[in-house]
C-alpha cells in the first residue's frame, strides 16, 4: 500500500491544492470581481497541476484496460479458431470415411459384374472371433437371409472368405478359409497344378499350408492360388491367395508350401454370400 501512495503523491499533491483553492475561492467568492485574486492564482496553478498528476496516473491504467480488452478479444477468436480446426478435422475424417466406403462398395460392384453367372446376396461384418482355434466372422444379412444355408461361400471383392457355418435369422457365422477346420480345392493359376489350401490356426498370422501339391509341379513363390471348381462347394476361379512358401524336399510324393490368403481378413466390412448360380 505504501509504495502505492508513494508513486500516486503527484495525484494526492495536486488534489490538496485543488481542495484549498477551493476552500479560499469559497471564502473570497462573496466580493469576488472579475479580477483574478491571488486564491484565484493558486487555485488554477492547483488545478493545472491536479490535472497533469491525474492525466499521468490514468494513462497506464487507460493503457492496461486496453490491452486487457484485446487480449479477451485474442482468447475469443483463438477459441474461436480451434473450433473451426476441430469442426474441419472431423468433416475431413468423415469424408475419408465415405471414399474409403464408396470405393469397397465400387469394388463389391465390380466382382458382381465380373460374375454374372453367380446369384449374391450382401453382408454387412458385425464381429469376428480371431483365436487360433477358431476363426469365425460374424455377418448380418439385410436381405435374402431366408436362402442362405450352410455351406455356402462368402467372398469379398479380394477372393474367397470362407463358407457360412450357421444361420440364425438375419446373422451368420463364417468359418474363415484360415481356420484349422477349413479346406479348400485349389489350382494354381499359372499351370492349373492342383492342392488344398488348410488353415493352421496361427495365432500371430493368417497362413495356411498347401497340401496334395505334388513335387512334380512346378510352382513358384508369388503364384496365384484360384478354387478349382472341384466339388461344387466353391464356384471356380476365385482367387484364394498365393503361394508364399516353398520347401525343398527330395522326398515323399507332395511337395510342402505356405499360402498367404488374398483377403485382408482384420479389414473385412462387406462380403457377398454366393447362393449358387443363376438359372441360364
Amino acid at each position: 500500500m505504501w509504495e502505492f501512495l508513494r508513486k500516486q503523491r503527484g495525484l494526492f499533491a495536486g488534489l490538496f491544492v485543488l481542495a484549498v483553492g477551493l476552500v479560499f475561492w469559497a471564502v473570497e467568492g462573496r466580493d469576488a470581481t472579475s479580477r483574478i485574486t491571488p486564491v484565484g492564482s493558486v487555485l488554477m496553478q492547483g488545478g493545472a497541476l491536479a490535472e497533469r498528476a491525474g492525466a499521468g496516473t490514468l494513462s497506464p491504467l487507460s493503457t492496461f484496460v486496453q490491452r486487457f480488452r484485446d487480449a479477451g478479444r485474442a482468447r475469443a477468436e483463438a477459441d474461436a479458431l480451434s473450433k473451426e480446426v476441430a469442426r474441419t478435422r472431423e468433416e475431413n475424417a468423415r469424408l475419408a470415411g465415405i471414399l474409403q466406403e464408396n470405393a469397397r462398395l465400387r469394388a463389391l460392384v465390380g466382382f458382381a459384374a465380373a460374375h454374372p453367372r453367380l446369384e449374391l446376396v450382401p453382408a454387412k461384418v458385425i464381429g469376428a472371433d480371431m483365436t487360433p482355434w477358431f476363426r469365425v466372422t460374424s455377418l448380418s444379412v439385410a436381405s435374402g437371409s431366408s436362402r442362405v444355408a450352410v455351406g455356402q461361400p462368402v467372398v469379398s471383392s479380394a477372393g474367397v472368405v470362407g463358407s457360412v457355418s450357421e444361420v440364425a435369422g438375419g446373422v451368420v457365422q463364417v468359418t474363415l478359409a484360415v481356420d484349422p477346420r477349413s479346406s479348400i480345392d485349389v489350382v494354381v493359376q499359372r499351370n492349373r497344378a492342383r492342392g488344398v489350401v488348410q488353415g493352421l490356426g496361427h495365432s500371430d498370422d493368417y497362413l495356411s499350408r498347401i497340401a496334395y501339391l505334388l513335387r512334380r509341379d512346378e510352382v513358384k513363390e508369388g503364384d496365384l492360388l484360384v478354387t478349382s471348381g472341384i466339388g461344387g462347394k466353391f464356384p471356380p476361379d476365385l482367387i484364394v491367395g498365393r503361394v508364399s512358401k516353398l520347401v525343398a524336399s527330395k522326398q515323399g510324393l507332395f511337395q510342402e508350401a505356405m499360402a498367404e490368403p488374398a483377403v485382408d481378413f482384420g479389414r473385412l466390412e462387406e462380403v457377398f454370400i454366393i447362393l449358387g448360380e443363376k438359372e441360364r
